[in-house]
């Protein structure tokens, strides 16, 4: 059985669009054309794909096993058409990333900037939620950002680790220790992150490992925030080492119990390997892993 790239083309166009004249229209061809080769791959497969409903269709399981495949091609395609398209047109390549850690990655994104001028770098600074979420649906390129579990359709490697730590004031009576309980900090007013941020996720896991009913009536979105809420004696903040800037305003503090780092990764799509910005950003990291090592 020989499928045709345009075949596949067009039923992922389809599924992607939700019905046919969008999916034509993406494509710049006429709908009577997307549906000859729906109909062409059909009966190809000797399978219905499509099941037409009164809101338009659904996919049957044969088609939701195709899809999982044949998306794979789409992303071929595009970087196909992407380096010829660069290659004719003179046009500059481009990759999009998203990162949950900016401080700690930058240094890598500044150095790619530098070597590969002419690569057009668009960054994304998000959570590790969105981050995931982003380079599975092909929104982003590479992700830059804790990765909890793997994937199978995901290639990952580890690029730097750090450990939670407490953010205190120089002010507060905290300030003279170089360590501390999870159950002392409790005693304490804490400031607590967004409910799908990494770094809350972590902090409520530890809290309830040893039982610690932890309460927090501020509840803020960003690292800097909850710095200056520290700062100005709101109470005590969490964030992995290396995702805070160092201040003179306040300090941080190892917590005794935190034993579990985060591990920063950077994460792609297996099928996006064969695009030569990714292949080119994946190398350069692994240099500077290397050169840490």
């Amino acid at each position: 059985m020989s499928i045709s790239l345009s075949e596949i083309r067009a039923f992922n166009a389809v599924v992607e669009h939700g019905n046919f004249t969008r999916a034509a229209s993406a494509l710049e061809v006429s709908q009577p054309a997307v549906t000859a080769q729906i109909r062409k791959l059909e009966s190809r497969s000797g399978h219905y794909l499509l099941e037409r409903t009164p809101n338009g269709f659904e996919l049957t399981n044969h088609g939701k096993r195709l899809y999982q495949v044949s998306r794979q091609y789409t992303d071929l395609g595009n970087a196909l058409d992407a380096v010829l398209s660069a290659e004719n047109q003179g046009t500059l390549p481009s990759i999009k990333i998203a990162t949950a850690s900016a401080l700690i990655f930058m240094p890598l994104l500044a150095e790619f900037r530098h070597q590969y001028g002419e690569t057009c770098l668009e960054i994304n600074s998000t959570s590790s939620a969105d981050c995931l979420s982003q380079v599975l649906n092909r929104e982003v390129d590479i992700g830059l950002f804790p990765l909890a579990k793997k994937h199978a359709s995901l290639s990952s490697f580890e690029f730097h680790r750090h450990k939670l730590v407490a953010i205190v004031a120089k002010s507060s009576p905290l300030h003279k220790l170089k360590e501390v309980s999870i159950k002392t900090l409790a005693e304490y007013p804490l400031i607590f992150s967004a409910h799908s941020c990494y770094t809350q996720v972590c902090l409520e896991k530890l809290l309830s490992a040893h039982d610690i009913q932890g309460h927090s009536q501020i509840r803020l979105d960003h690292r800097h925030e909850i710095c200056e809420a520290v700062i100005h004696g709101l109470g005590v903040g969490f964030a992995f080492e290396h995702d805070i800037r160092a201040d003179d305003r306040y300090l941080t503090l190892d917590i005794i119990e935190a034993d579990e780092p985060a591990v920063e990764h950077v994460v792609w799509l297996k099928n996006r390997s064969v695009m030569p910005a990714v292949q080119e950003f994946v190398q350069l990291a692994l240099e500077q892993v290397a050169a840490k090592a």
